[in-house]
């Protein structure tokens, strides 16, 4: 009898402390969601200084350049730093609203006019990339537009001189080298594209500051030059609208000597 009542005591013992396994359960299941919801509120500080870092050395810019304010001559403030990002941050994504309104309206245009066939446009993390087959705008190997590309780039122009944005116009070959009087290599070749597609949006309007050109010759492939479609992606021009919320901006000229 007494051996009976001793385990029926030792069994309510037991019982009475299982809930303490429930309660410990239930603390920790609400620590992890806790620590889950701050993860998800905090902006990932590395992966936005990559991306803006990324943006710098596309566009030439030297790296300490962007915002001297966060760091000082061995000062540091975390707090700032991690404000600033998330400031940043929240620019990027108002732009990019921005610029997905813009190419909507890119997009449209070329469809109304049957020509998106030979000219895309694509949202990057330096901005808008309106991209140009070659054949749409020149005759192969050539730097002369041609008479009827000229709507078309004027068409676009109404669309540009609207915005804020800086326009960087990119000249791109393929790989097969030329040799000609004007064009001793695929560098002039590009180049002087790129500044032609420049002078006629002058032409239209449009500021010169806000504007820039630059040939790459055969060094930018975006497909592999294995074939002569391939070799056809490569010989192009890019328009590309550069996002302002990521650049310290163009050089900017002054007046005086």
């Amino acid at each position: 009898m007494v051996n009976r009542r001793r385990r029926k005591s030792d069994t309510d013992t037991n019982n009475a402390n299982d809930w303490l396994l429930t309660y410990s359960d239930m603390v920790t299941l609400c620590l992890t969601f806790f620590v889950l919801l701050y993860s998800f509120s905090t902006i990932d500080a590395v992966k936005w200084k990559s991306i803006v870092s990324s943006i710098q050395g596309a566009l030439g810019v030297l790296p300490g350049s962007v915002n001297p304010t966060i760091a000082e001559e061995g000062q540091f403030d975390g707090d700032k730093l991690e404000q600033d990002s998330f400031n940043q941050y929240l620019a990027y994504m108002e732009e990019t609203k921005r610029l997905e309104s813009i190419q909507g309206r890119l997009n449209e245009y070329l469809l109304e006019n049957d020509i998106s066939e030979n000219i895309s446009t694509s949202i990057e993390e330096r901005g808008i990339i309106i991209r140009f087959q070659d054949s749409i705008l020149f005759p192969k190997g050539s730097a002369e537009l041609y008479p009827e590309s000229y709507d078309i780039l004027a068409g676009l122009s109404t669309i540009f001189k609207e915005l804020e944005n800086h326009l960087r116009i990119e000249g791109h070959t393929d790989d097969l080298p030329i040799h000609t009087e004007r064009f001793p290599s695929n560098w002039e070749l590009s180049t002087t594209r790129a500044t032609n597609v420049l002078k006629f949006l002058i032409s239209q309007g449009l500021a010169g500051e806000k504007l820039s050109a630059v040939g790459y010759g055969e060094f930018r492939p975006i497909v592999v030059n294995d074939s002569e479609e391939n070799r056809k992606k490569n010989r192009r021009v890019d328009i590309v609208l550069l996002r302002e919320s990521l650049i310290i901006g163009e050089p900017q000229g002054k007046g005086g000597i």
